[in-house]
């Protein structure tokens, strides 16, 4: 039985669940990342008009449009330091934080469904969930 574990008293159960993730989850992430998740590495993020689906910058993501972000690098002149994020990068990088959490937890059971409670999305748990899409590791602590 290799999905329980003995954990001292306790035991640990590897399994696997699903997560329902809404448009409004994705866009209320992204507003926590825009206005001071990521302020401290980022100092752009710009729509293309080509690309826009979406009025805001923030509802760009869950509309699958996407997002250019520069990045603040002192001896980049040319600014060519942007990074594109889209929703399956999004998605990839929320999948990641679900899986190695470093701040809050943030799923909760609605209706026998596992969600996201974006109440406990803060500018932390958004700018890791943003660094896991856009380069797979948190690179600005």
């Amino acid at each position: 039985m290799e999905e329980v574990k003995k954990s001292g008293i306790n035991h640990v159960l590897n399994i696997s669940f699903s997560v329902i993730v809404t448009p409004e989850d994705i866009d209320d992430i992204m507003i926590s990342a825009l206005e001071g998740g990521i302020t401290h590495w980022a100092n752009l993020a710009k729509v293309p008009e080509e690309k826009r689906v979406a009025e805001w910058g923030h509802e760009q993501i869950a509309r699958d449009g996407e997002l250019h972000i520069h990045v603040v690098e002192p001896f980049d002149q040319d600014d060519t330091e942007w990074y594109i994020l889209t929703k399956e990068k999004f998605l990839n990088g929320l999948v990641k934080y679900l899986k190695e959490p470093k701040y809050s937890d943030c799923l909760e059971f609605v209706n026998h469904e596992l969600r996201i409670d974006t109440c406990y999305v803060d500018a932390d748990v958004a700018d890791t969930i943003v660094q896991y899409a856009l380069f797979g590791e948190i690179v600005y602590g």
